[in-house]
C-alpha cells in the first residue's frame, strides 16, 4: 500500500481545570494520582478513547471499539448479551460479502489500523502502529472531593426519616494540571496494520479537537495547548524517545492556570536539533495562549507551524 504513515514521535501538551481527566473505576472513579510526588496521572487508554469518540461521533466513522455497538449486542434469541472482541468482529464481517481476507476486514476499522486490536478465535492479534504512554502532570496538584445534591429524590422506608429526600452525589476533581502526553508511530507496525498517512491525520485531528469536545460532567475543562510531531526520514533508524521528559516547568507548584505556567523547551530544542540529519520535519500546532513560546520554538530546525483550522479533514 502506498502513502503509509511515517515513523514519528508525538508530544501532546494539554491541560485541565476543575475536572476528572481519568477516573479509576476500581477506586470509585477517583482521579488517578501519585501521592508521593503529588502529580495527577492519565492512562493511554483514556487518550485513545478521546480519539475514538471523536472519530465515531464527530467524524461519523465506524470503529471497532464502538461502545454503542458493544452495548447493543444480542444473542440468537434476541436477548442482550456482552459483546466480546470476536462478537464485534462478526458484526463487522456482516458488512462484507467476501470473507476470505479476515485481516483486511479487521483493518477496515480505523482504530484497528491505528491502535491494533484482537479477535482471538480468528487468530488476529495486531500491535498498533500508534501507542501512547501513561502521562503524569508536569505540575504538582491535588484531588478535591466535593459533595452536592442530585436532581431526583429517593424514597426512605426507615421509621423516623422523611419519606422523600434529595439524593447526593460526590465529585472528585483536580483544580488544575498540565499533561505532556507522549506517543509513537512505529514503522514496523505501520506496515503490519497498513496505517496510512490519512489515518494519522485523523489521529492528530482527534487528539486536538477530541480533547476540546469532551463534554461530560467530569471531563469538561480540558484543552489542547501544543502538539508536536517529529517525523523521521524513511531511511532513518534514529529515535529520540520519551519527548515528554524534555519539557519541564520552571514553576511546578501552586499553579492554577496556564497563565501561571512557565515552560522550559530548551532541552527539547537542543535534542531535536542534534538529530536534524535523521528528521524529515517537525510539525507544531499551538493554542493561541501558547503563542508567546512561538519564537523560542522557531529555533527548532525543520519546524513547520500548522494552524489548528488546517487539521479539519474534509472527506
Amino acid at each position: 500500500m502506498t502513502n503509509l504513515a511515517k515513523e514519528s514521535e508525538i508530544l501532546f501538551i494539554w491541560d485541565t481545570r476543575l475536572s476528572n481527566p481519568n477516573g479509576d473505576m476500581m477506586s470509585d472513579n477517583a482521579n488517578r494520582f501519585d501521592e508521593i510526588d503529588e502529580k495527577a496521572i492519565v492512562s493511554d487508554v483514556r487518550i485513545k478513547r478521546t480519539v475514538r469518540d471523536y472519530i465515531q461521533y464527530h467524524k461519523k466513522i465506524d470503529i471497532f471499539v464502538n461502545n454503542d455497538a458493544i452495548l447493543a449486542g444480542y444473542d440468537d434469541n434476541g436477548s442482550l448479551k456482552s459483546v466480546t472482541a470476536e462478537n464485534r468482529f462478526n458484526q463487522i464481517k456482516e458488512q462484507f460479502e467476501n470473507l476470505d481476507d479476515e485481516k483486511g476486514i479487521f483493518l477496515s476499522c480505523i482504530d484497528n489500523r491505528l491502535f491494533g486490536g484482537v479477535a482471538p478465535k480468528s487468530g488476529l492479534q495486531l500491535i498498533g502502529a500508534v501507542q501512547f504512554s501513561w502521562t503524569k502532570s508536569l505540575n504538582k496538584t491535588e484531588t478535591v472531593l466535593s459533595q452536592g445534591t442530585g436532581a431526583f429524590a429517593t424514597e426512605s422506608k426507615k421509621e423516623g426519616e422523611a419519606k422523600f429526600t434529595k439524593t447526593f452525589r460526590v465529585d472528585n476533581y483536580i483544580p488544575y494540571a498540565i499533561f505532556p502526553t507522549y506517543g509513537t508511530i512505529n514503522r514496523a507496525n505501520v506496515a503490519n496494520c497498513q496505517t496510512t498517512q490519512k489515518d494519522v491525520d485523523e489521529l492528530i485531528e482527534g487528539l486536538w479537537f477530541g480533547t476540546k469536545k469532551l463534554n461530560t460532567h467530569t471531563k469538561m475543562g480540558q484543552k489542547p495547548r501544543l502538539l508536536l510531531e517529529v517525523i523521521y526520514k524513511d531511511d532513518s533508524n534514529y529515535f529520540v524517545g520519551l519527548l515528554d521528559e524534555l519539557v519541564t516547568l520552571k514553576n511546578s507548584e501552586e499553579i492554577r492556570s496556564l497563565d501561571e505556567a512557565e515552560f522550559d523547551f530548551s532541552e527539547l530544542i537542543n535534542v531535536l536539533n542534534s538529530a536534524e540529519s535523521f528528521i524529515d520535519k517537525v510539525k507544531v500546532i499551538l493554542d493561541s495562549k501558547m503563542g508567546k513560546y512561538k519564537s523560542e520554538l522557531e529555533k527548532i530546525k525543520k519546524i513547520e507551524f500548522v494552524e489548528e483550522t488546517k487539521l479539519l479533514i474534509k472527506e
